[in-house]
């Protein structure tokens, strides 16, 4: 595998389960999971960075992208291909160098630009015949925990980022 220097991961099916809350006065909520988001942080500690790249709008993907500190937040992207092409250019990574997780038809683009694409158990079957890695969990269930893991793994780094946490 080509050294990854970035993750990048959609919202809807990836982060969370794929169900968008809407209380009666329009709030829309979303559910994390916390251990997809420590796995995020020990991607980060490890030197690799972190975007969301998704085609929906939400305030609470910025509040939980603020509270992991994933600084590289592009919302309501109606060509996500363009928009991972902009993002590779800002922070100066080539997309054979980034890693794409996604688990619907409109992820397929960017992910053939990158240099390793991911999908959770649960994407729809077009997207899980086409992808590198189909993790065991899914969306919203610790499949980007799962993912970070493998990539950690592939590229050398587990042992060193467990070193905090293992005596």
């Amino acid at each position: 595998m080509k050294s990854i220097k970035m993750l990048i991961l959609d919202v809807d099916g990836v982060l969370t389960d794929s169900r968008i809350y809407f209380s009666d006065a329009g709030y829309e909520m979303k559910a994390f999971n916390s251990k997809d988001g420590h796995g995020l942080k020990l991607l980060m500690r490890a030197g690799l960075d972190v975007a969301i790249l998704t085609g929906r709008a939400s305030k609470a993907v910025e509040h939980r992208a603020t509270d992991l500190g994933i600084s590289h937040v592009i919302q309501a992207a109606k060509d996500k291909k363009q928009a991972l092409l902009e993002l590779a250019e800002v922070v100066d990574v080539d997309p054979s160098e980034m890693a794409y997780m996604g688990d619907d038809l409109v992820d397929l683009p960017p992910m053939t630009l990158c240099g390793l694409s991911i999908a959770p158990a649960d994407a729809v079957d077009e997207v899980k015949n086409r992808v590198d890695i189909v993790t065991k969990l899914p969306g919203g269930y610790g499949a980007v925990r799962e993912a970070v893991e493998i990539i950690l793994k592939r590229l050398g780094l587990y042992d060193t980022v467990m070193e905090r946490y293992v005596v």
